[in-house]
């Protein structure tokens, strides 16, 4: 074998060998594909559809108002039923005061007051609701320290089949019909029995005009929800009213158990100038003081 055949074939088993392809590289051609385009399809609601959607909207609403108006009655309910039952407790806690209060005697007689009224056929009204004032602190009893509310007492003791009736009060220096006419003269006459058993006055208010039932200075007015008559016990011993309306005459005492030696008590009113200007004394000592104005 001649050298040049020697080296071709040599060169192709080498080449071999090291794995080389000689095969040509054909470009492969891709063929693109062709897309449609998109549709978008838009549905419109009928007439039907619309009425009916409207009408399940006007449903919703409708169920709402309906929840929101039970919700809002079962509140009122529950908080008239709390109502109700805050004053049957206070009424029981009365009712047991009074009853533990029997037990105690009271026979010492501190001090008393006493005003006049019309029985009248005209004040039916005013002397009902007089009665129904007079009727509500009968009894009370104020333990030492306590103090006592006018308002709070004659209002626990409303009820829808005995409540207080229109009749003509003292309101802003005139006569008018309103509701509880005629209960300021129970304030006024306790007031003045509370100055002589030794309690301490602790809010009064004159009315805007002169009362007749009593001299000026030495009344007390109440309205509800704005103008109260409150005083403190603060004898070493607790003190029952008494309160008694019949025959024209109104009598409010204060009563305890022994003698609590509250002193000897003297009121004094004077006049300056429109203003009246009580004092009352303790042994001789001033120890409390009210000023009234009145309209002319």
């Amino acid at each position: 074998m001649n050298s040049i055949a020697s080296i071709l074939i040599v060169s192709m088993l080498f080449g071999n060998a090291a794995g080389v392809d000689n095969t040509a590289n054909t470009p492969s051609t891709t063929q693109a594909t062709s897309q449609e385009p998109e549709t978008l399809v838009v549905f419109e609601q009928t007439e039907e559809e619309k009425q009916a959607e409207l009408e399940e909207q006007k449903r919703l609403e409708e169920e709402a108002k309906q929840a929101a108006a039970k919700q809002a009655a079962e509140k009122l309910a529950a908080e008239k039923q709390a109502a109700e039952k805050l004053a049957e407790e206070k009424r029981l806690k009365e009712e047991k005061a009074k009853a533990a209060a029997k037990a105690v005697d009271y026979d010492h007689d501190i001090a008393s007051y006493t005003t006049n009224y019309s029985q009248s056929a005209s004040n039916a009204n005013r002397n009902f609701n007089m009665l129904l004032a007079s009727d509500s602190i009968n009894g009370v009893i104020i333990k030492p320290g306590e103090t006592f509310s006018y308002n709070d007492v004659i209002l626990s003791h409303r009820t829808a089949k005995r409540d207080y009736l229109a009749a003509g009060v003292i309101s802003d220096g005139k006569i008018v019909n309103a509701i509880g006419g005629g209960i300021c003269q129970i304030s006024s006459t306790l007031y003045n029995a509370a100055m002589y058993s030794g309690m301490t006055i602790t809010k009064r208010q004159n009315h805007s005009l002169k009362v007749g039932y009593l001299p000026a200075g030495r009344d007390a007015t109440a309205s509800w929800g704005s103008i109260d008559f409150c005083f403190r016990n603060d004898l070493d011993r607790p003190v029952k009213i008494e309160s008694v309306m019949k025959n024209g005459v109104i009598k409010i005492r204060f009563l305890s158990p022994g003698n609590p030696n509250i002193g000897t008590i003297k009121i004094d009113v004077t006049q300056n100038s429109g203003t009246y200007y009580l004092k009352r004394y303790v042994n001789g000592v001033v120890d409390y003081t009210a000023t009234s104005r009145y309209k002319k």
